[in-house]
């Protein structure tokens, strides 16, 4: 017997009112945050420019004309098409932009021969769910439409990171990219806002007493300026968790989670939803796993961002992020190469070293 509305909406997890001073508290803590990284940002690319033979290609699109996107074209190209890789930034939805990611961004272009196209989309609060996944849809296609770039189209993945690897999961499922994007890469993504921030820290390890989670505080805040108020929580392209093997994500999928993380565990519960897992696999595969066309991987020993360099971290912290980097980086080359990428020729010879 179907339930009757009342009850069925009393039953289906949404965004509920908050009191008005808890809405004026997270405006001014988002817009505080927005202005200070947008001011610290700003101080430090003046500081220390990027090289001018670093630099990028930027460029827009009609589609978004007010977004710029950071284009990464190996520094040994020459001629022919190559894989492209989609890049999606962090941020909670709200801060950073396409330039956050520069520094891995033309590592990733130069040291594996891959395109590399970091994209922006509108931010939150002003921009809330779907905006920036359909953002990101309207770009993608734009990309591998674009005449101008040498796309394998045969070759095309998604990759972001925190709430780019969101975007990547969300964005994949759309019925436009369907075919067109053939694999996915999420870094340690928020997938499931139906989760309180309790539980969520809960989750996850402590080093010590003293140890914090670095998305604790404003969790809340980047949730109230993301998600629309009455939004159903498990819509699977807000929490990627619940897309489920039927969806039409990519065929190819990793996803990438840091130890000391709350989002590690949800991550991990997505990506053992997606491929199917049986509860034996999902005990033997809680560090790791490889199934089909699916994998994941716990990265020891490290915090959520470990892949960029914000200054948290010191002495043998410091060596054990960098050095978790390099690694990640190249097995996901690795993967993409074996994967998604596979279809016309193989990673390229020499990539598979060891960077240090």
């Amino acid at each position: 017997m179907t339930s009757p509305p009342s009850q069925k909406a009393q039953s289906e997890p949404v965004t509920q009112p908050l009191p008005v001073t808890t809405r004026i508290y997270s405006f001014l803590i988002l817009w505080a945050l927005k202005i200070a990284s947008t001011a610290a940002f700003k101080i430090l690319r003046g500081l220390s420019p990027t090289p001018k033979e670093l630099r990028p290609l930027i460029k827009s699109y009609p589609c978004r004309p007010a977004l710029r996107h950071r284009i990464f074209i190996p520094s040994s190209y020459q001629t022919g098409t190559l894989p492209l890789y989609i890049d999606i930034h962090g941020g909670g939805f709200a801060l950073c932009d396409a330039q956050f990611d520069d520094e891995f961004c033309y590592d990733f272009a130069n040291t594996f021969k891959v395109l590399v196209v970091s994209v922006e989309y509108a931010l939150a609060p002003a921009n809330k769910f779907p905006g920036p996944t359909n953002d990101v849809v309207a770009i993608a296609l734009a990309i591998m439409n674009d005449p101008s770039l040498p796309v394998d189209t045969k070759r095309i993945v998604l990759g972001g990171f925190s709430a780019g690897g969101n975007l990547a999961l969300s964005a994949g499922q759309s019925l436009d990219l369907r075919g067109k994007i053939h694999g996915v890469v999420s870094w340690y993504p928020v997938t499931d806002f139906t989760l309180d921030l309790k539980e969520k820290q809960m989750s996850r390890p402590y080093r010590n007493a003293k140890d914090t989670d670095v998305l604790g505080d404003y969790t809340p805040v980047f949730d109230w300026g993301y998600i629309p108020r009455g939004q159903f929580l498990k819509d699977p392209r807000l929490s990627v968790r619940y897309a489920g093997p039927k969806t039409c994500l990519p065929k190819w999928i990793y996803v990438i989670g840091a130890q000391y993380d709350m989002l590690a565990n949800e991550a991990r519960e997505c990506i053992f939803d997606i491929a199917s897992l049986e509860a034996e696999e999902r005990q033997s595969g809680r560090e790791g796993f490889e199934k089909d066309t699916y994998k994941w991987t716990l990265v020891k020993g490290v915090r959520h961002g470990f892949t960029h360099q914000t200054g948290d971290c010191k002495g043998e912290d410091e060596i054990m992020r960098t050095t978790k980097r390099q690694e990640m980086m190249h097995a996901v080359a690795e993967w993409l190469f074996n994967g998604p990428f596979s279809i016309a020729s193989p990673m390229p010879e020499g990539s598979k070293a060891y960077a240090s």
